[in-house]
């Protein structure tokens, strides 16, 4: 379902039906059904501020 326009599509490869997922990772970063992407750029805020600490403590 596309949750933009409400609209469900059957989708097949080789014969079998793909799952729809909330979720999924491209080129790294997770994206939501949604197309937005705040939880993976909080996760990566969080990432670099605990090395950027790190580098200052050093």
């Amino acid at each position: 379902m596309n949750s933009r326009t409400n609209i469900s599509a059957d989708i097949t490869m080789n014969g079998e039906k793909l799952e729809e997922v909330t979720s999924f990772k491209y080129f790294g970063m997770t994206l939501l059904k949604d197309g937005s992407s705040t939880a993976d750029v909080r996760i990566r805020n969080a990432i670099s501020t605990a090395a950027m600490a790190r580098l200052i403590i050093m």
